[in-house]
């Protein structure tokens, strides 16, 4: 058994409903509290929902498709439904798109959008073309607890979990904006927080987005949350798997990342070894190069030897440099850089270098925070290079 831990508002995250989290959030921003939002809910929390002014199966079927497939967030544009049901959907109901507050493009294409949430919570998503394709950065917090220190979300504090509705609405927020060069989205679940410290809205939002995203564009990343990844293997349905690694051995990952002392990687890689993969499918390792630090070709050579038996693929990312990280946060050089990634290689190894996106507007790697209020900033430095 691996242990739990808990997000900064876990009492947020877990064990509640979408619908009564989202009432938490319509008290919280002065809104109607009698108002439910439906945009977050499952097919069958829904129909749940909906069972006191709906009594016909067929009927909830035809709002999930309007909500979900048609796009509309008014129930006045539900035509097909009898106007009497369309008055009581609207007096007890909701269907909530974010704020967009601000919106920055940068020079390669890539958008940040900065959405207001009911209660004032702002959380940042970035829209990233490439060619026919196109990648949603998609947050799961409003903040990060995490202290992760190269994450200026983590420089900026905890902050609480997102409903289901508050993440499907992020996607659907990129979808009216379209990109007429593109077809169909990639989700990536690599913005703002911790995906497996929101388990159950994140679950219930993949739920929502699997019925039009097919599980191999959809990827979730995580620290190692190891309880989290136990349940993710656990779905049925899964998307796939990135785990935020960035260090070959315990000394330095407890460096950058706190977690590590509540997860080592011993554990991880056990957890990981047992965790059901498709055909093919491989579990994709982000790690962040940072000069000096983890950046050397003996790094290279530990990190093959920690992933050798698994089914694994690495993807380097020279970290992205951020006024509040500090001026050791710097990449390597970009033969280094190619050098790392020839290691691995020789060793065997999947490794790939992440293109830049978006540095330009603060939305690469890395770089997203909540603006709504002041960085708590790191309690104290845990670097010593």
């Amino acid at each position: 058994m691996v242990k739990r831990v808990e997000s900064s508002d876990d009492r947020v995250g877990n064990g509640s409903s979408s619908c009564e989290l989202r009432d938490d959030v319509a008290q919280q921003s002065g809104g109607d509290p009698r108002l439910i939002d439906l945009l977050g809910l499952t097919r069958s929390k829904l129909a749940e929902t909906l069972e006191p002014v709906v009594d016909r199966p067929f009927r909830v079927k035809q709002i999930y498709r309007a909500i979900h497939q048609r796009g509309l967030d008014s129930f006045a544009d539900m035509t097909d439904l009898p106007a009497s049901l369309r008055e009581q959907l609207s007096a007890r109901f909701s269907i909530s798109l974010p704020e967009v507050a601000t919106e920055h493009a940068a020079a390669d294409g890539t958008v940040k959008l900065l959405f207001r949430l009911e209660d004032g919570k702002t959380i940042e998503t970035v829209d990233i073309p490439d060619g026919e394709r196109r990648t949603v950065c998609v947050s799961s917090q409003a903040g990060c607890a995490l202290a992760c220190q190269f994450c200026v979300t983590g420089y900026w504090g905890a902050g609480r979990n997102l409903t289901a509705g508050e993440i499907v609405a992020q996607v659907r927020a990129i979808e009216r904006r379209p990109r007429p060069e593109t077809h169909g989205l990639n989700l990536v679940f690599m913005g703002m927080g911790e995906p497996l410290l929101n388990l159950d809205h994140v679950r219930d939002a993949l739920e929502i987005l699997l019925e039009d995203i097919s599980w191999r564009r959809i990827t979730v990343s995580t620290v190692g949350i190891l309880p989290g990844i136990e349940a993710m293997a656990s779905w049925p349905r899964r998307p796939q798997l990135a785990i935020s690694l960035h260090a070959p051995d315990d000394a330095r990952r407890s460096q950058l990342m706190p977690i590590n002392r509540t997860y080592p990687l011993a554990d991880l890689i056990d957890v990981l070894a047992r965790f059901p993969l498709a055909p093919k499918e491989k579990i994709t390792f982000e790690y962040i190069l940072i000069r000096d630090l983890n950046d050397a070709l003996e790094d290279a050579d530990m990190l093959a030897r920690l992933l050798g038996n698994l089914r694994a693929k690495v993807n380097l990312i020279p970290i992205n440099p951020d006024s509040v990280l500090g001026e050791r946060m710097v990449p390597p050089s970009r033969p280094a850089v190619n050098a790392f990634r020839d290691r691995l290689r020789e060793r065997g190894m999947v490794a790939t270098i992440r293109k830049q996106r978006g540095d330009d507007v603060s939305a690469a790697c890395g770089q997203l925070r909540a603006p709504d209020r002041a960085p708590r900033g790191f309690r104290r430095s845990n670097l010593n290079f």
